[in-house]
């Protein structure tokens, strides 16, 4: 099937999603300027090869989304950030640190912990605003013509 030209992302368009295991929950959107272990922004990694992170000597083999808010990071169980630890492993980088991997104790506003939740890639529907207006609009129409109609379809007065 050819694409629609205007009609948006091709039906391969993807992107990742933090869901909550617990409640099954979308608990916080990732996008282009999310933060992953490594350091580097989603928009530094090639979803066209497993996400990985494109930025040079970079060791990161796939984005890993790490809660952040404007300045404050989500840190680890042993405290160090996310920054200290091997994007490939997960492991603390720091010296004498015995982490194994990156954990935290933080609660979302699920209120579920940090480690209920998983990344996960999500395929999205071509779509445009003006598809989407145009749904909206004929759903309205249909409304309208079904009261001016007498309530709609079956009832012939």
């Amino acid at each position: 099937m050819e694409p629609t030209q205007g009609a948006g992302p091709g039906p391969s368009s993807t992107r990742l999603a933090w869901v909550c295991g617990a409640c099954q929950r979308e608990c916080i959107p990732i996008r282009a300027e999310s933060r992953c272990l490594c350091g580097h922004r989603q928009r530094e990694h090639d979803p066209e090869h497993g996400w990985r992170c494109k930025c040079g000597g970079c060791t990161c083999r796939a984005f890993f989304y790490i809660v952040a808010q404007g300045a404050w990071i989500l840190r680890c169980r042993c405290k160090h950030k996310h920054t200290e630890h091997d994007p490939g492993s997960r492991a603390c980088a720091k010296r004498g640190c015995t982490c194994a991997a990156f954990d935290s104790p933080w609660v979302c506003n699920c209120d579920h912990g940090w480690a209920e939740h998983r990344q996960v890639e999500v395929a999205e529907a071509p779509s445009s605003i003006g598809a989407m207006l145009a749904a909206a609009a004929a759903a309205e129409l249909d409304a309208m013509q079904a009261v001016q109609r007498g309530g709609g379809s079956g009832a012939n007065g």
